[in-house]
């Protein structure tokens, strides 16, 4: 719960920083402080997934460029043993659809979590609505279904 918590400030401090003076009427806004749960068989490497925390604050222009961060902690286990996987990402690029969900990817850092160094400039990309996260890592696809927090895209 502390890191939740913790990952809340952090999106809260990106929310109120990301949004340019002037800003135009077509630009948009993504901020999530939230928890999910991945379907069984859920892997990415070794690491089946079960859960995931996850943290953003973006801003998307008109023109499809964007600023901003994404962090995501995926919660599960290899070889029986617990094992957390990180992604910090920057935000480059994003859209957002008609249904109202949000698209937004960039480079990233990936923490497998193993205490191998992490890996630099992973492709990711994340599509986020009301209920669900679909993340894009190293075009490996994960679906979680949210279970707490919230997306607000704006």
């Amino acid at each position: 719960m502390k890191r939740l918590t913790y990952i809340r400030a952090i999106v809260l401090g990106l929310a109120i920083t990301a949004a340019p003076v002037g800003a135009d009427s077509n630009d948009r806004s993504v901020t999530a402080a939230a928890t999910g749960l991945f379907a069984a068989g859920a892997e990415l490497g070794p690491v089946a997934l079960q859960g995931l925390q996850i943290a953003t604050g973006v801003f998307i222009e008109a023109d499809g460029s964007a600023s901003g961060s994404f962090h995501a902690t995926l919660q599960g286990s290899s070889l029986g043993s617990p094992q957390e996987i990180t992604v910090e990402g920057n935000v480059t690029g994003g859209s957002v659809d008609a249904d109202g969900r949000a698209t937004f990817s960039g480079s990233a850092s990936l923490d497998l979590g193993n205490g191998a160094p992490p890996l630099a400039n992973i492709a990711f990309s994340v599509t986020a609505g009301s209920n669900d996260v679909v993340l894009v890592v190293d075009s490996v696809t994960l679906t979680a279904s949210l279970t707490g927090g919230a997306v607000t895209i704006d």
